[in-house]
């Protein structure tokens, strides 16, 4: 059987905040997830989802959303999990470490275990060199513009749909190459600058201190020390290096 599924997790600590998930038949299912730490349910987090610490809090826990996700699912075969991106299964664990009910356990254990990233099928399938935003293959699918709201079973849903709308095709050229982000000019001194992206979103700093910056005002609200700023750049830097996530985004280094 297979499943398409997104979650959306809390700032920094990467909780499950929501989950969203359409088996190949079309049934779905959705819930809000009540994190261990719902502080981390930030103005950030919830301007891009629309989840309110106010609902985080007032949600089921994970133990008793995932032992009904348990319930849901068909047990008469083997599973598929397919997500879009390289975070999903990261939330999982970070989730399950929580959870004590031997449904939830086993529920995110086999999302865990058996969780596949599309985008990159979908980006060999495009020819292309890096993904594109889930609500742009969407939209052309669809020849409409598709706006993506962060809600964890519509991602799930536009999932389903492209995965199946770009298995029935043959691509020639990719049609997205001049739709592809492109990096924001900036003036920098160093012969890289940074870029940190997350779904659609996209923003480009001079260099990983201006990056560590960003992160102290936007997400910390609060003025780094020095030392704090060269941590936060190091593992920026560490995090474009290495190919990993770090502070809920994805970091690649644009030669200039």
């Amino acid at each position: 059987m297979e499943y398409f599924i997104d979650f959306e997790a809390s700032q920094f600590a990467e909780e499950i905040i929501s989950v969203g998930c359409v088996d190949e038949n079309g049934r779905s299912f959705y819930s809000l997830v009540r994190p261990q730490k719902p502080k981390k349910v930030t103005e950030f987090i919830t301007k891009l989802t629309g989840i309110t610490r106010a609902e985080a809090v007032a949600a089921p826990t994970a133990d008793e959303v995932f032992a009904g996700f348990f319930e849901w699912l068909d047990k008469s075969e083997s599973v598929r999990f397919y997500c879009y991106g390289d975070c999903d299964r990261r939330f999982a664990l970070n989730t399950i470490c929580s959870v004590v009910d031997f449904r939830a356990q086993t529920a995110l254990s086999l999302i865990i275990a058996n969780i596949i990233d599309f985008s990159v099928e979908l980006r060999r399938h495009f020819k292309m060199k890096r993904s594109v935003g889930l609500a742009k293959v969407v939209s052309y699918y669809r020849r409409e513009v598709v706006v993506q709201q962060h809600n964890s079973l519509d991602d799930a849903v536009f999932l389903r749909e492209v995965f199946y709308r770009s298995r029935s095709e043959v691509i020639e050229s990719c049609p997205f190459e001049e739709e592809m982000p492109h990096p924001v000019s900036v003036r920098h001194t160093g012969k890289h600058s940074v870029i940190a992206l997350r779904g659609d979103f996209e923003i480009t700093f001079a260099s990983c201190g201006k990056a560590a910056d960003w992160l102290a005002q936007t997400h910390l609200k609060k003025k780094l020390t020095v030392k704090e700023k060269q941590n936060i750049s190091n593992k920026i830097s560490l995090a474009v290096e290495r190919d990993k996530p770090y502070s809920g985004y994805t970091w690649r280094r644009n030669a200039v």
